[in-house]
């Protein structure tokens, strides 16, 4: 008796297809029919709103704690609208706002300025010393503060990205708001500020 063996990829092949579903199903739609080895359509991506991270990490830049740059990677992926990533981010901000930052300062407004500029209103609220007026902020607190916020690593990273910012030092009276001076940032500040 003599045995005849059948070349092994003859036999794949004939596996393959048994397996395949019947041509009348295949035909009704045109395509072949799903079988249990098709996997299930994935759930649709979570969407995550960029200006949600970029919001803490604005909040930690104007209040001096440092987040862990939250709001990166969420930045540079969108790097061909930053205006509009900005301008959401204030308004979740501005949705937490007054925020304490110390005894004397409270955190009042966020508010996003085309060309990728960021404006932080801040309020005098228990200041004791003389009376501040522009040229006297400029000359005694504009420096010093300009070393602190630039040496927060969120302000580093933002200004890295071209963001720059400005912090707008007010006090509030009976007789209404005045200005008491502004501090800008932006990287050849900081760079200069923390030599």
């Amino acid at each position: 008796m003599t045995i005849r063996y059948k070349p092994l990829i003859a036999s794949l092949s004939l596996v393959a297809i048994a397996a395949l579903p019947p041509l009348s199903a295949r035909a009704a739609t045109g395509r072949p029919t799903a079988t249990a080895s098709t996997p299930a359509p994935s759930a649709p991506p979570v969407v995550i709103d960029e200006a949600d991270a970029l919001a803490r990490m604005l909040k930690g830049a104007a209040t001096g704690q440092n987040t862990g740059a939250a709001g990166v990677p969420e930045l540079l992926r969108n790097t061909n609208r930053p205006d509009s990533v900005l301008a959401r981010a204030c308004r979740q901000l501005n949705d937490a706002l007054p925020i304490e930052i110390d005894g004397e300062t409270r955190l009042r407004r966020c508010q996003s300025i085309p060309g990728k500029h960021v404006l932080f209103q801040l309020e005098l609220t228990n200041y004791r010393g003389p009376m501040l007026d522009l040229a006297s902020f400029e000359v005694n607190f504009a420096a010093p503060l300009q070393r602190n916020i630039c040496a927060n690593r969120d302000v580093e990273i933002l200004t890295k990205l071209g963001v720059s910012m400005m912090f707008r030092y007010m006090t509030r009276n009976d007789r209404g708001e005045r200005r008491v001076g502004d501090v800008y940032i932006n990287a050849p500040i900081c760079v200069s500020a923390l030599r």
